[in-house]
């Protein structure tokens, strides 16, 4: 779960450079405090008050102590402690050529929940749990507010609550659209879709394959899926939580070229005619999503072979240099897998 590692990471050097003896800032401000003392280190007043105001869009007026300010890179890096409503933690990245924050993120502790988030979102989010998470499994540990200029998988002003294992996201730009993903272990997941999923990953024939690790439970736009997959993130397979269909199976166990350029050269030409495509696709993708290829259109690119037919599910699968398929997917013609 690389988002999990990234967000941990980013906690602890928060963690690390709170730790230090605090720097703080003065700045008169109409819609926050900003306290003043000593410090060994200074941010002008046009950085203060962007960094304040970017605080106060996000928090409503706090009391802020900027701790630690880090200049060694082209973005500043600034960590601080807001008090008020709730006692937080804060980091920013600041852009001083650009005169922009180009980064706020405020983390809560789980108790201050209902101080800091209004309740019609509260109540939102508990009609999704309610639906989503059947299984009661999602406890909060933290909270973060987060606004940032770079798009980062699709969010840019958003709420991130966490649990053990879990998280949830709120796209306050989107009409608090939400996003959640659930991590079970092996052994506490559905034991008939963990059968489907080994059953699925056996049928592509790839002969090396890693066990799974884990399962994940997500919910994105209209999909809601299990996600199978193992540490190195090397095998995958989703199934629709309602359904109980096979949406992917992929096992990259089964490339087999070298570099880029090995794979332009192998792919230059189709390794496989439409024919022989529909010939070696048709039992699998039956065995594996109940599908008959029949009537279907073939359309190449590269390794991957696109089967479509009007107002059918697509398929989209991808060959090594053998011409075996090591991926398939389905895409729904509605748009939506559950």
């Amino acid at each position: 779960m690389k988002k999990f590692v990234s967000i941990t990471a980013a906690i602890t050097s928060m963690t690390l450079l709170l730790s230090t003896a605090p720097v703080t800032y003065a700045q008169s401000n109409e819609s926050s405090a900003v306290q003043d003392e000593q410090s060994t280190v200074k941010l002008d007043k046009k950085a203060t008050k962007l960094l304040t105001d970017a605080i106060t869009t996000l928090a409503g007026k706090q009391t802020i102590q900027f701790t630690s300010v880090d200049t060694s890179f082209d973005e500043w890096h600034i960590n601080g402690i807001l008090t008020g409503t709730a006692e937080a933690e804060f980091s920013q990245n600041y852009d001083p050529k650009k005169g922009q924050v180009t980064s706020t993120m405020i983390s809560y502790k789980a108790d201050d929940l209902n101080k800091v988030m209004d309740e019609a979102l509260r109540t939102k989010i508990t009609a999704f749990l309610n639906t989503f998470d059947k299984d009661k499994k999602f406890e909060v540990e933290a909270l973060w507010r987060v606004n940032q200029l770079v798009n980062e998988g699709g969010l840019k002003n958003y709420w991130v609550i966490w649990g053990p294992n879990q998280s949830l996201y709120v796209d306050v730009d989107h009409n608090n659209q939400m996003s959640a993903s659930i991590q079970y272990k092996i052994k506490d997941a559905r034991a008939a879709l963990t059968n489907k999923a080994r059953n699925s990953l056996k049928t592509l024939g790839i002969s090396t394959v890693k066990p799974f690790d884990y399962a994940l439970l997500t919910k994105a736009n209209k999909d809601t899926l299990w996600k199978y997959q193992d540490d190195s993130n090397l095998n995958y397979v989703h199934i629709g939580s309602n359904t109980g269909k096979v949406w992917k199976v992929e096992n990259e166990l089964g490339k087999d070229w070298n570099n880029d350029a090995d794979f332009k050269k192998s792919f230059a030409k189709p390794k496989l005619s439409k024919s022989k495509a529909l010939s070696v696709a048709t039992p699998k993708v039956k065995a594996i999503f109940g599908l008959n290829l029949k009537g279907y259109n073939v359309r190449i690119q590269d390794n991957q072979y696109t089967f479509t037919k009007k107002g059918a599910t697509t398929i989209v699968g991808k060959i090594n240099k053998k011409g075996s398929f090591y991926s398939f997917e389905a895409i729904s013609a509605n748009g939506e897998r559950n």
